[in-house]
């Protein structure tokens, strides 16, 4: 029932280029005039639709922070109308001026399900979610409709945007959970039958030994994972089966959705310290994953037209993952405050968010373990050097090259760093000492060689 651009008349499909061009001016009233009739003639150009309501938003003040009508403007829908004529009347005498009204969302929803259009009912409760962030009732409704039309993983997404909006809703963390299930099971292709045809014959000691091996091969795992799932949809409270599940999903490389599973297992077992420790050390896993396909796409190209969204997200990761690592490690540090390499995991934690004062005291702990002395050392000297101590850097330098006895790659790193800030502070002399030491040492490592050599030019 989707009607693609090519399939418009050829009338519509030059009104629609000029509503693109309009789009990209942000001319968004003279976008609404050219798309409404294209709308309003063909119910299944849901991609028309979209840039509509779209530029409705725009023209009306955006979903932020607009007051949206909960009645129908005015408009009193008629039983008698034709499904496609009650639209129209709708785009028309509605959406145009109150494009996120709620009763007028839902009466398109109800609409569109009796012409058994699934994706136009779910345009309508995307609209009321876009313009109704706060409303989870109808949230919850969208996320049904996905699952029910075997779309898992936008379930799983709307479900997510739930529990973000309310931690506390438990069914929105189950629907989550279960959505993801779903939506591994769709994309892998294992059906009931299938599985149980590849596993009829393992029993349950078998199973858990094949898991216990580092060994077991793709496939092996693919068709544990799938006996799992289907005891995991038999019963969803057994931490055992979950933990296994995740497991699996991290095994085969799939670590966003072994996250999930991993999270939910920590709701059934709060205490579980081991758990805990797991769910941090994967979700920093996932979030350095993000950071590097970000970059990569960021240095390859540099000049793509959503290059500065790209970078905003990439920031925000960065900051969402130092704000939980930091918080992660204090807890550990109230949990035992007198574990110097808790300290320091907290101190490196600062640093890497640039919070350099509060870094300070906990290196300054760290600092006293021999274990960890030089790693503590070589971190305070860069705090100093970022804070603009320059002075200070140099001492924990200098210090900690003095108890370095071997040109080792730690020595190497510090007599760097004392070299650049050496440099900083106008003492050129002394920072190409530092340079040469390690020269002597090993010509290729970093610029060292050609910021000695170039010295004697």
């Amino acid at each position: 029932m989707i009607v693609q651009e090519a399939e418009l008349d050829p009338k519509y499909q030059a009104l629609w280029k000029k509503a693109l061009i309009s789009a990209e001016r942000k001319n968004w009233d003279y976008v609404i005039d050219q798309v409404l009739p294209i709308v309003t003639a063909n119910v299944g150009f849901l991609d028309g639709r979209k840039l509509l309501r779209s530029a409705e938003g725009e023209a009306t003040g955006g979903s932020g922070g607009k007051k949206f009508s909960f009645g129908l403007g005015g408009l009193k829908p008629s039983s008698k109308k034709e499904p496609a004529e009650a639209i129209a009347d709708m785009e028309e005498n509605v959406f145009r001026k109150d494009p996120f009204n709620l009763n007028a969302n839902e009466q398109l929803y109800d609409i569109a399900m009796k012409m058994n259009f699934p994706d136009l009912a779910a345009f309508a409760l995307e609209t009321i979610r876009a313009g109704h962030p706060e409303n989870t009732k109808h949230m919850h409704k969208l996320a049904q409709h996905y699952m029910a039309h075997k779309q898992p993983e936008l379930a799983a997404e709307v479900y997510r945007l739930i529990v973000v909006a309310n931690p506390r809703d438990m069914e929105a963390m189950k629907g989550e959970k279960d959505a993801a299930a779903q939506s591994s099971i769709k994309n892998q292709g294992w059906g009931s039958a299938n599985f149980k045809d590849a596993m009829k014959d393992s029993g349950e000691a078998a199973k858990l030994e094949m898991l216990s091996r580092q060994g077991m091969t793709q496939e092996q795992m693919e068709q544990f994972l799938a006996e799992t799932i289907e005891q995991y949809n038999a019963n969803q409270g057994d931490i055992v089966i979950v933990k296994r599940m995740s497991d699996l999903y991290e095994r085969l490389g799939q670590l966003d959705t072994a996250l999930m599973f991993y999270d939910y297992a920590l709701t059934l077992n709060t205490g579980d310290v081991a758990l805990q420790r797991k769910v941090e050390i994967l979700r920093d896993k996932v979030q350095e994953q993000k950071i590097a396909e970000y970059e990569r796409e960021i240095e390859t190209d540099p000049d793509a037209p959503d290059i500065e969204d790209k970078r905003a997200q990439l920031a925000e990761i960065r900051r969402q993952r130092a704000s939980v690592v930091i918080s992660e490690a204090k807890t550990r540090v109230d949990r035992n405050p007198t574990d110097k390499g808790l300290r320091y995991e907290l101190g490196q934690a600062y640093f890497n968010a640039g919070m350099y004062g509060e870094a300070l005291p906990e290196l300054q702990q760290a600092k006293s373990s021999p274990n960890l002395r030089i790693k503590a050392i070589l971190m305070l000297g860069r705090c100093f050097e970022r804070k603009n101590m320059n002075d200070l850097a140099k001492t924990s330098f200098m210090e900690a090259a003095k108890e370095l006895l071997i040109m080792d790659a730690t020595k190497k790193e510090v007599l760097y760093e004392l070299a650049n800030v050496l440099e900083k502070m106008g003492d050129k002399a002394a920072s190409l000492d530092a340079l040469k030491e390690i020269y002597n040492a090993d010509y290729g490592y970093r610029d060292v060689a050609k910021r000695v050599e170039s010295s004697y030019s």
